[in-house]
């Protein structure tokens, strides 16, 4: 399988030229085969294997005596050929060979599978054999059988043994078959044009079914990275419309759930706003210092919480347009920014190139991990590892947090009271919302302690989404 493409497009591609090229070998290998079939039995040697066949099975049909004295006489009649026939060219071992086979093939056909049928040179003397379509001058004098090379002449003839069903055996001598008209060279230069122009359409039709599939694809990307595209126009195939279709149809849904999530919370947070101005008036009212500071920092946390649950749909509904954002440059400013409040920052690495990515949603994004690492771990470092996939590691040195934790703090609300230090602050939607982002740019963002103690922060963000 490592050997395919890894596109669908090119996998097809790829399966369906491969099929056409099997059946084109096929084709050539059928024409050569009926070629050779029709030359055997065009040069006389499929009327030689007829009467094989035919004196092989008047042979079988005599008792043992008979049988012998029959033989005897086929072998010491003076034939005389049908037809005076020229020499045929000289023939390489395995054309030879082959056409042997198909001269046993083809006298085995007559015969049944009840005979055995082999071929070979010859080899037997002149009084073991049956010569059919032969001069005595063709054959071998009973003195000179040896094996190995022969004269040329005979290399016209071969013998044939053919195996009764009782075990007895008679051999025939007869011409060789003639090879067939070699395949012309024309040939091979229309199947490579017919090739050329059924790999033309294929690509044509290959492309028209994965086309659709890739717009489909990237929309699929689009939409997990929270862009709110176009509705894709529905081409290819019925199947491929249908799916397209339900894509369309997932997109507008999707769209107006979060459009509607959002203006409701957004209408909550300007009702509450009236009440909680009232209740702010009332309880600066209360002489009871304690339970007054008490009641204000309730209400300053119901406030905190609207303004971050509105904060993180809004970042998902986000119109800022991706744009090549220098990464060096944002580290360095989220340094500066820290180092201004007296917190401290360090960078270690660099990107080879800027990341196409929302600067503002990215920004918080870091910002958030930055302020996270500060507030628990003292110190913070950025590790910025560039390749195929942009790596941002924010280190920091403070207690870390449990395993089963790990993932749990992700959750929108969800606090480490016992874990860390219980004076963080916050609401609890830093990681919340820095995930989202990492997500929408069709990244990651985990948590792994440290073996020396501390947090690592990992965000993954690969080039190729960015890319879309």
């Amino acid at each position: 399988m490592r050997a395919l493409p890894d596109t669908l497009f090119g996998r097809l591609f790829v399966a369906t030229v491969a099929v056409i090229g099997a059946m084109l070998l096929v084709f050539i290998l059928l024409i050569v085969r009926e070629r050779r079939e029709l030359a055997l039995l065009d040069s006389g040697a499929g009327s030689s294997a007829n009467t094989i066949a035919e004196t092989t099975q008047y042979l079988a049909s005599l008792s043992q005596e008979q049988r012998d004295d029959a033989r005897m006489q086929l072998r010491e009649q003076r034939l005389t050929p049908d037809d005076v026939r020229p020499p045929p060219p000289r023939m390489r071992d395995e054309e030879q060979a082959a056409l042997e086979r198909a001269f046993a093939h083809h006298l085995q056909r007559h015969l049944g599978s009840q005979y055995k049928v082999e071929t070979g040179p010859p080899r037997a003397r002149r009084s073991e054999v049956i010569p059919l379509h032969l001069l005595r001058r063709d054959l071998p004098s009973d003195d000179s059988p040896a094996p190995g090379p022969t004269p040329r002449r005979r290399d016209r003839v071969f013998d044939v043994t053919v195996t009764f069903p009782d075990g007895d055996k008679a051999i025939f001598r007869t011409f060789a078959p003639r090879s067939g008209p070699r395949l012309p060279r024309q040939i091979f230069l229309e199947l490579g044009l017919l090739a050329l122009a059924l790999g033309v359409v294929l690509y044509a039709m290959t492309r028209t079914i994965t086309r659709p599939l890739g717009d489909l694809a990237r929309a699929a990307d689009a939409v997990g990275r929270g862009a709110t595209g176009t509705l894709l126009e529905e081409t290819g195939a019925r199947e491929i419309r249908h799916a397209t279709r339900a894509f369309n149809s997932m997109q507008e849904r999707l769209r107006r759930y979060l459009d509607s999530r959002t203006q409701v919370l957004a209408a909550m947070s300007h009702d509450l706003r009236t009440p909680l101005t009232r209740l702010r008036l009332r309880v600066e009212s209360i002489d009871d210092e304690p339970l007054r500071q008490r009641l204000v920092e309730d209400l300053d946390e119901m406030s905190s919480m609207i303004r971050g649950a509105l904060s993180v749909f809004r970042g998902l509904n986000d119109e800022e347009a991706a744009v090549p954002v220098d990464i060096d440059a944002l580290a360095l400013e989220l340094q500066r920014q820290h180092a201004e409040l007296g917190d401290e920052v360090s960078i270690v690495g660099s990107a080879r190139a800027p990341y196409v990515a929302k600067p503002l949603a990215l920004k918080r994004c870091l910002g958030n991990l930055v302020q996270n690492a500060i507030r628990h771990g003292v110190r913070a470092t950025i590790q910025i590892e560039d390749g195929p996939q942009l790596i941002i590691r924010v280190l920091d040195e403070g207690p870390g947090i449990p395993e089963d934790l790990l993932e749990k703090v992700f959750e929108p609300f969800f606090r480490l009271e016992h874990s860390r230090n219980r004076d963080t602050g916050g609401t609890g939607l830093g990681l919340s919302i820095a995930r989202d982002i990492a997500q929408t740019h069709g990244g990651s963002l985990s948590l792994h302690n440290r073996h020396n103690g501390g947090l690592e922060a990992r965000l993954v963000l690969p080039r190729e989404a960015a890319s879309h």
